[in-house]
């Protein structure tokens, strides 16, 4: 990554002097112990952290980021995680803590390859989406049936792609096919297309994996070519997103950051291929998840997203487009945008924490992974984990930390607004 920050090691002597000391005023509590036994926890990666940039009011919000994240390390929520916390075009920290393992002595890095799970519905499939749109090739209000002809029945006739896009198409969730015997590419997606609807379209709002593959499918009648290879030449590679892209499956890789411990289905670590069992049975292509990233291809996104579709004075997306499929289009179901989710303004917990925007707009994944970009202020944040290590039973021991991640990153920008 091009940056002309270099990395002075003051930084960190001035971190970890003040390390212990600085506690967020609203840190949620940890289900678990915090002394779980042995755990190995590599040094903290001081890839950048920019504590003396002018954009930069609070330094202290940045460094407390480190000990929140080893104090959920040491909960066992995660065995490791990478951050990137930026503003505009700038990253002013980007960092790895811990492991691939609580045993490993791999440690995370800001290149580290992370499963993104549903990150994909927006890097990929709603970013395929707007390019699509802005070139005439798709209609977002044109009924399915135009681009798939399993979806000209009566039935799914009125779905358009808005309602795969905001998770209105009546469509089911997901599925777990691989427990009735369906773990066939050609038999997952026969299912899928043939489901029926369980509301009528544009009825009800339901987080709707089935709906996502159905776009990626769309995309691939649109465009002629398999939805990977058109993602990496239309989207990761004119981003500069080197190691981004999807993988195939029936072969692990150490190099990437491990999932879970699967003694369910494939019964072996996943690592290196997909953990969604549907995305995994689709060959690790599809438009729910699948996609591997890391936090330095994902700053690249982000900082291309905040600056309304700029990166590095180069046009990649036009800004009227990024208003569109960044703004609510039903408050009345749901906080969904155009494959992208809004925060979240009522009182239950955001992941966007307390402080980002009413206009904010990102996602998560399941496997720990999450995105947040306010416009109003160009400020994001990226947070990568396996929280699914070794099991994605210990959730309650995750909860909470995409918000403070987000909090921690907007009062490093806006100290005196967040403590009005």
């Amino acid at each position: 990554m091009k940056d002309s920050f270099r990395w002075d090691p003051r930084f960190l002597i001035f971190g970890l002097l003040i390390l212990g000391a600085c506690q967020s005023s609203r840190e949620t509590v940890i289900q678990g112990s915090l002394d779980p036994g042995p755990v190995n926890l590599p040094t903290i990666q001081p890839s950048i952290s920019k504590l003396d940039s002018p954009t930069v009011v609070y330094p202290n919000a940045l460094v407390r980021m480190d000990s929140l994240i080893f104090k959920y390390i040491n909960a066992r929520a995660f065995p490791g995680a990478v951050i990137s916390v930026g503003k505009g075009s700038e990253i002013v920290k980007m960092t790895g803590y811990g492991a691939y393992t609580y045993r490993s002595r791999q440690r995370m890095l800001p290149e580290s390859l992370f499963d993104l799970a549903s990150l994909t519905k927006v890097v990929s499939t709603t970013t395929a989406a707007m390019i699509l749109y802005e070139r005439g090739q798709m209609d977002i209000e044109a009924p399915v049936s135009r681009y798939l002809d399993a979806f000209n029945t009566s039935e799914r006739q009125s779905v358009t792609i808005r309602h795969l896009l905001t998770h209105t198409s009546g469509l089911p969730a997901w599925h777990p096919f691989y427990q009735d015997g369906i773990i066939t590419r050609e038999a997952v997606l026969e299912s899928i297309l043939s489901a029926e609807l369980l509301t009528e379209p544009g009825e009800e709002y339901r987080y709707s994996d089935f709906g996502m593959i159905s776009l990626a499918l769309v995309i691939e009648e649109i465009t002629g070519e398999p939805f990977d290879q058109w993602c990496t030449q239309n989207i990761f590679d004119p981003l500069g997103m080197r190691s981004t892209g999807f993988r195939g499956t029936g072969e692990s890789d150490p190099a990437v950051v491990p999932t879970e411990l699967d003694d369910y289905f494939r019964n072996r670590l996943i690592q290196g291929e997909v953990h969604d069992e549907t995305a995994w049975t689709l060959g690790g292509v599809a438009g729910h998840a699948g996609l591997f990233s890391t936090a330095i291809d994902l700053s690249q996104f982000a900082r291309m997203m905040v600056q309304r579709g700029s990166l590095d004075g180069r046009a990649f997306l036009q800004p009227r487009t990024i208003d569109l499929f960044t703004a609510v289009v039903d408050s009345s179901l749901s906080t969904r945008a155009l494959g992208w989710d809004t925060r979240n303004l009522n009182d239950e917990p955001s992941s966007a924490g307390l402080y980002f925007g009413p206009r904010s707009y990102g996602h998560t994944g399941f496997t720990g992974t999450s995105l947040w970009i306010d416009p109003d202020s160009e400020i994001w944040v990226i947070l990568l984990t396996n929280r699914v290590y070794p099991t994605r039973d210990e959730y309650k021991r995750f909860r909470g930390i995409r918000g403070l991640m987000a909090d921690a990153a907007y009062e490093a920008f806006f100290w005196s607004l967040s403590n009005q």
